[in-house]
């Protein structure tokens, strides 16, 4: 069988069973799970208690891993203390789980040197798992990590989104921290989806808080009329500023992150977390029970961004977004 054809088979058995998941009163087949303990590992940038473990952990329970019944469960957190994460990896793959679950881009990092003697298996939720280089690809990640990741063509989105919403933008800027691993490779396929779209792209760093509006106004001055707001921390949780930054500046502000849409930014497409995050349970199921490697399932960049769009936003920019827009949204703000 082709690595294609092995590659469309999975991705259906994992739609199809995405349905039994999704219904608690159809997710069977529990009973037959082998009466061993499974050692599931868990390490995330964040703090303890973060969404995504406990959505994990949830979906796993409901397909037949029972904490303290046959699953156990040993979890490392970062604290977002970049620091830190060397150590608390090595201490999760030193626990011998059979499997490891990875949240956010620099705990995948810092898993993938504790685990490069061991290889054991990884599932992860990533930005970009090819720029930090967890994977080396995306049909086949040639390590011993998969899982999900953004829709490809994000940039593209964001920048069809800017230019139906001013139909005369004249440039975008790009609101960049180079610090964080996805980010080099976020600015590229802007740049890529410029060039395409014909929009030159403005880049302007900003690597402290102090830097976020010095950067916004020059956005301004050179004569943009929007800004694609890069991936990193600093400007996720500065959201409401940026957001707040892009009005005053009366600029169309476009990311991924709700924070910011919320706090003026024109619009969103926010990674599915939620969705990804139960679906990696199915993942880490057929791991344990078939011994699948993960170079030998493809990362899953199927599930839709859902796009809010502020409404209240686009009356105090003067923009009169086309209809068409408007009902492509998942979520509008008034």
């Amino acid at each position: 069988m082709t690595r294609e054809r092995r590659g469309a088979n999975w991705l259906r058995a994992i739609m199809l069973s995405l349905f039994a998941l999704a219904s608690p009163g159809q997710a069977q087949g529990t009973q037959d799970k082998p009466s061993r303990t499974y050692r599931i590992g868990i390490i995330n940038y964040a703090g303890a208690g973060a969404t995504g473990a406990v959505i994990v952990k949830r979906a796993l329970d409901r397909i037949g891993y029972r904490e303290g019944v046959n699953t156990v469960y040993a979890e490392r957190v970062g604290d977002r203390d970049l620091s830190v994460m060397p150590r608390i990896a090595e201490e999760l793959v030193a626990w011998k789980p059979d499997i490891i679950i990875s949240l956010m881009t620099n705990a995948h990092i810092a898993i993938q040197k504790a685990t490069e003697r061991t290889q054991t298996p990884v599932v992860f939720w990533s930005t970009n798992p090819l720029q930090s280089g967890v994977v080396k690809g995306y049909r086949s990640s040639g390590t011993n990590f998969t899982g999900f990741s953004y829709e490809p063509y994000t940039q593209l989105l964001q920048l069809r989104l800017l230019k139906l919403a001013i139909p005369n933008i004249r440039c975008v800027g790009h609101l960049y921290n180079h610090t964080y691993s996805p980010a080099p490779g976020t600015l590229r396929e802007l740049e890529t989806a410029g060039r395409l779209m014909n929009l030159p792209i403005r880049v302007h760093e900003a690597l402290t808080v102090a830097e976020i509006e010095p950067a916004i106004a020059a956005m301004r001055a050179e004569g943009c009329d929007g800004f694609v707001v890069g991936p990193h921390e600093l400007f996720n949780g500065n959201g409401a500023m940026v957001g707040a930054l892009a009005l005053k500046y009366r600029l169309a502000a476009v990311s991924i992150q709700d924070s910011i849409v919320r706090g003026g930014g024109l619009a969103s497409y926010a990674p599915p977390f939620e969705r990804g995050w139960t679906a990696m349970a199915l993942v880490i199921d057929h791991i344990l029970q078939t011994g699948t490697k993960p170079a030998d399932i493809p990362i899953d960049r199927g599930f839709k961004s859902p796009l809010t769009i502020n409404l209240e936003s686009a009356r105090t920019l003067g923009l009169a977004l086309p209809p068409s827009l408007i009902d492509e949204a998942d979520t509008l703000l008034p």
